[in-house]
């Protein structure tokens, strides 16, 4: 996968990812974003496959050295020689006055071919507890604060 693939299918992944998420949340999220990289995000035992690799140095914690990362930087840091990760779940995790802060949760083994045709990007909406949710429906009961359901 070239760096510019890699690029195009992010933007592909955010796109609508702010507007979609806006629906659910009473924040305001600022269409600016910023990334929160979370990396080894999968367990990497299993016996490589010959196009795969690992970076086990990649520590959750080492990515703070870089967080929040601008597009750019989470693009070089997650672009390695060709290989990205296999997968990337892309969430709106927090936002400010500024800035809409997106989570990018890594797989642990980097491939020239990610598992998915469009790339290795996969969004999601918010993490919205259950009681918010009616259960006969399905439906969304009241929209949430997306910095309170976040913390941890």
């Amino acid at each position: 996968m070239t760096k510019e693939d890699f690029k195009i299918s992010l933007k592909k992944a955010l796109d609508g990812l702010i507007v979609f998420t806006q629906e659910m949340v009473v924040n305001k999220l600022p269409l600016n974003y910023k990334f929160i990289i979370k990396t080894n995000c999968s367990y990497d035992g299993n016996e490589l496959e010959e196009d795969e690799e690992i970076y086990p140095d990649d520590m959750i914690e080492e990515s703070s050295l870089i967080n929040p990362a601008t597009e750019k930087t989470a693009i070089d840091y997650l672009w390695r020689n060709g290989k990205v990760p296999q997968w990337i779940n892309v969430q709106v995790s927090s936002c400010d006055s500024d800035f809409s802060y997106i989570t990018l949760e890594c797989c642990g083994r980097y491939s020239a071919f990610p598992n998915h045709k469009d790339g290795p990007f996969r969004g999601l909406g918010p993490n919205i507890p259950y009681c918010y949710v009616d259960q006969d429906s399905g439906e969304l009961r009241v929209k949430v604060d997306l910095n309170e359901i976040n913390k941890s």
